[in-house]
């Protein structure tokens, strides 16, 4: 707290030291004080004058004191109606005190507002305490802060450039991300794991864009690793980027032929091969219902009893799927002409029916639907 105090003085000795010679500039003299002098200027010429006359013989000495005399007299009366004399108290201006009061009051103010709402007793934190905070206790910019400025002083530390990396891509903060697991790629050796981090990082930086650095890094991964799923997928996807629309859906039907039958990333796949469909306007023969060209090439391997039985299955697979999420036209269009096919009339009707349902409101889809089911049961 005597701290502060010392602070507030030295404010204020500042404030003092700076307002003064301002002050002193902008002080307007007093009329009334101009005229006094004036007045005592013209008495002491007087009297100079009965001096040089005295010393030069024109007048006598009596002559001469009787004269200074009644010079003095009018000096004092003089002094008497001006308040000039010795006693007469000096002046101040306004602007002079009120300056002076705020270099008081100014420190003082601000001492009392900082009791009230700062916290004058937190104890410091200096920047080597804050070194040493825990890692537990560290905020993540602290943490940050902390590989950072290791980093900073030790730029071959690849350990560093491995731990920074993945949390700048939590926060957002792409471009580093893609910098520091290149690094770390180069000081660690090679590692599928941190190529594909630059990759993704790239991508994400770039909105989603398959650039051409990142599809070598797609590419140096299929060469270390040919399973992966995610270098697989990131090359496909340049290819749907650049136009190549079929060459892309074959690449996705190709993984999902091979995809384990728990992956999680099946869906995604099934999901980008509809759309590719739906752009290329591709529909699928009914006998291959599924839309995954090479399962249907598996099929037809099989022998013929099989080859309708797991038809069958798929086209099952294929309703359930459209009772979980019936809002997908060209599945609906698929399975009627996969129930026309099979010469099931009973699950044909029921797939229109369905299908009319869920596009009630739409009036384009139900005539396509309508459109549909009246040339297939002509053909019937």
């Amino acid at each position: 707290m005597v701290l502060w105090f010392v602070f507030a003085l030295m404010t204020a000795a500042l404030l003092a030291a700076v307002l003064r010679p301002l002050l002193r500039g902008s002080e307007q003299p007093d009329p009334q004080e101009i005229q006094s002098e004036a007045g005592l200027a013209v008495y002491r010429d007087q009297l100079r004058e009965i001096e040089a006359d005295q010393e030069r013989g024109l007048i006598a000495e009596a002559e001469a004191e009787s004269a200074k005399a009644e010079v003095a007299r009018r000096l004092l009366g003089h002094a008497k109606e001006t308040g000039t004399g010795q006693n007469a108290p000096p002046k101040k201006s306004t602007a002079t005190l009120v300056s002076y009061a705020a270099a008081a009051v100014i420190p003082l103010a601000a001492i009392s507002t900082y009791l009230v709402i700062g916290a004058p007793s937190l104890p410091d934190a200096p920047l080597e305490a804050r070194k040493s905070i825990p890692a537990e206790q560290a905020s993540v910019a602290e943490l940050i802060g902390k590989v950072e400025q290791r980093l900073a002083s030790n730029p071959n530390d690849g350990q560093g450039w491995a731990v920074i990396a993945p949390v700048y891509m939590r926060i957002g903060r792409f471009d580093e991300a893609a910098i520091a697991f290149q690094k770390a790629n180069a000081i660690l050796g090679e590692n599928v794991r941190f190529i594909l981090g630059f990759a993704q990082a790239r991508m994400l930086a770039n909105n989603g864009l398959v650039t051409d650095e990142v599809r070598s890094a797609y590419r140096r991964i299929k060469q270390i690793d040919p399973s992966n799923t995610e270098a697989a997928f990131g090359l496909a996807l340049a290819k749907e980027q650049d136009g190549d629309l079929k060459g892309a859906r074959a690449d996705y039907q190709a993984m999902l032929a091979g995809a384990p039958e728990n992956a999680n990333w099946k869906e995604p796949l099934v999901q980008r091969i509809k759309s590719l469909n739906e752009r290329l306007g591709d529909v699928p023969a009914a006998n291959d219902p599924s839309e995954n060209k090479p399962a249907a090439d598996a099929i037809a391997k099989l022998p013929a009893d099989d080859q309708a039985k797991a038809i069958e299955a798929m086209v099952e697979q294929l309703a359930k799927r459209l009772k979980l999420d019936g809002k997908n036209l060209p599945d609906w269009k698929r399975l009627i002409r996969a129930y026309a096919v099979l010469g099931n009339k009973e699950k044909f009707e029921e797939a229109v029916r369905g299908a009319r349902q869920n596009f009630e409101d739409n009036e384009s889809a139900l005539g396509e639907i309508d459109a549909l089911s009246q040339s297939l049961r002509q053909g019937s």
